[in-house]
């Protein structure tokens, strides 16, 4: 089943917080009241528990450090008993950005003609680790800092914990220490889910 961007159903949908992500905003464009949890997969436990949907990103994917924690794939075999596929689409996300802070000031590339707040400058780049494509191409340099969502790695910049990253444009213009270096217009696919009646359960 495909779902058309139309006025909000009535409903509840659970999905991936905090406030700013993608996820949010494609929930809020189908779905009246949206819930926020840390991760999808507690996203998939809330909308278990209280029979209502849960929104999910076919691409995420968690990190620690260099090792792949979860992913999309593993989360779907892990509720296979309990929830079950009701839709799924494509649609752009929220603009994203990569952008750099002012812990650039007073470095340099070796190249004369690139300005010191340059993503190449960057030493570390804090990013949610579905968007690593994006710091292969613009800071290929940088050390990586993965984080669970987009609005979280622009706040390691704005905190000095990182000199860039790859978040939602919208999100970063409110911090007016941040410079938008690369506007970057991706889609992603979503995948809704809900609660198998209890008559309609799967064997595990």
């Amino acid at each position: 089943m495909n779902r058309s961007h139309g006025q909000p159903v009535r409903g509840k949908v659970t999905t991936l917080g905090p406030t700013g992500t993608d996820a949010q905003a494609e929930a809020a464009r189908h779905f009246a009241e949206v819930f926020l949890e840390g991760s999808f997969e507690s996203a998939m436990r809330a909308a278990f528990r209280t029979g209502t949907h849960a929104l999910v990103a076919a691409g995420f994917v968690e990190r620690s450090g260099e090792r792949v924690t979860d992913l999309w794939v593993n989360l779907h075999f892990r509720h296979l008993a309990r929830m079950r596929i009701v839709g799924v689409w494509e649609s752009p996300t929220k603009p994203m950005c990569v952008a750099t802070g002012p812990s650039l000031s007073g470095l340099t590339d070796a190249r004369a003609d690139v300005p010191s707040n340059a993503p190449s400058v960057a030493r570390s780049v804090a990013l949610h680790p579905a968007t690593e494509v994006f710091t292969e191409r613009f800071t290929p340099q940088a050390e990586r800092q993965y984080v669970d969502a987009k609005p979280l790695a622009v706040q390691r910049v704005v905190d000095g914990m990182a000199d860039s990253c790859v978040g939602s444009l919208d999100v970063v213009e409110r911090h007016p220490t941040l410079t938008v270096c690369e506007v970057l217009r991706p889609s992603m696919v979503w995948i809704l889910y809900r609660p198998f009646p209890q008559r309609e359960l799967p064997h595990p």
